[in-house]
């Protein structure tokens, strides 16, 4: 049996249940997806989701087979870590920014643009886009009918948002596939899958990389501002700051978080002095946006932190 799940790439098989791809035996033959990606379609289970490809392998598949590349970057998790892994796919490639839901609307996505290839030294095109309310995927599309890319690979860390992009491209292309399973899940495609989304354009949407501990659960929240005194503290999850200057600081998240000021002292593994208009990055989690140069206090260890140029520009962008 070669037939695969149109849900998440695993071969299907009936003869054990325990293993990706599974179907009873009585719907093989009526049914294109595995019963993990029925369920977690039609009743929201919260199922294993495997064993995740490594990196590597993802991209030495890529690297052989691939002819051009489109690398999908959940908004919040935009960080050197995932950008590294980008510079590493040695074929044609684009570099699309998910999630614009959640970028101010007083931000132009242009100079965003231009201010995420310079932080990171991007030479690529790079695009913002929303895979949920469907900004930028028709343009996308017709980027490449003009440039006749008639093949394109899609790849991302674990929910990106790679599946819900490719979905939509298949309503605004009126093909009558069956979607891709999505959830909150991390993993939930497990193998590439091969889609002919029309005559001349075939997308292959490969499994989600993980890297770290990605606390994500891929939830689309609004931007919170907090005007912090100094001394002030600011606590988000288990997480502690304190500024040693007045500044305002905005925090981008699209995990549900206990955020609230904090009037306690507590243990602090780092002290790290950021610039005006600077970002103090959790990977996998949030991004702050500070306004005004200050020492921050935290305990978050060193590793998991990175302080970058505001991919916003200027002070009051």
């Amino acid at each position: 049996m070669n037939k695969i799940c149109f849900g998440c790439g695993a071969k299907l098989q009936t003869e054990d249940k325990t293993k990706e791809g599974y179907i009873p035996k009585e719907k093989i033959d009526n049914s294109n997806y595995c019963q993990r990606c029925f369920r977690i379609t039609h009743y929201g289970d919260k199922l294993n989701a495997g064993v995740p490809k490594s990196v590597e392998s993802i991209i030495n598949n890529v690297n052989k087979k691939a002819n051009f590349v489109l690398f999908l970057i959940d908004f919040v998790s935009l960080n050197e870590e995932v950008i590294n892994i980008f510079k590493r796919i040695n074929k044609n490639k684009m570099l699309l920014i998910n999630k614009s839901d959640i970028i101010p609307k007083s931000v132009v996505f242009e100079h965003l643009v231009s201010r995420i290839k310079s932080v990171y030294n991007i030479q690529e095109d790079v695009k913002i886009i929303s895979g949920n309310s469907g900004y930028g995927v028709n343009a996308l599309i017709n980027y490449l009918y003009y440039k006749n890319i008639k093949e394109v690979y899609i790849l991302g860390e674990t929910n990106a948002g790679k599946s819900t992009l490719i979905n939509k491209m298949m309503d605004l292309l009126d093909s009558n596939l069956n979607r891709i399973t999505t959830s909150k899940l991390a993993n939930t495609t497990l193998d590439f899958i091969r889609l002919n989304l029309s005559d001349s354009l075939t997308v292959i949407d490969s499994p989600g990389f993980v890297i770290g501990e990605n606390e994500n659960n891929g939830k689309l929240i609004n931007p919170k501002v907090y005007q912090m005194k100094k001394g002030e503290s600011l606590k988000i999850s288990d997480y502690y700051f304190n500024f040693n200057e007045d500044t305002s600081v905005i925090i981008y998240t699209n995990s549900l978080l206990d955020i609230s000021k904090y009037y306690k002292d507590f243990k602090v593994e780092e002290n790290f002095n950021i610039n005006d208009n600077s970002d103090l990055i959790i990977r996998g989690l949030l991004f702050l946006n500070i306004k005004n140069k200050c020492t921050v206090k935290t305990n978050v260890k060193r590793e998991k932190i990175e302080i970058r140029e505001s991919i916003f520009g200027g002070k009051n962008e």
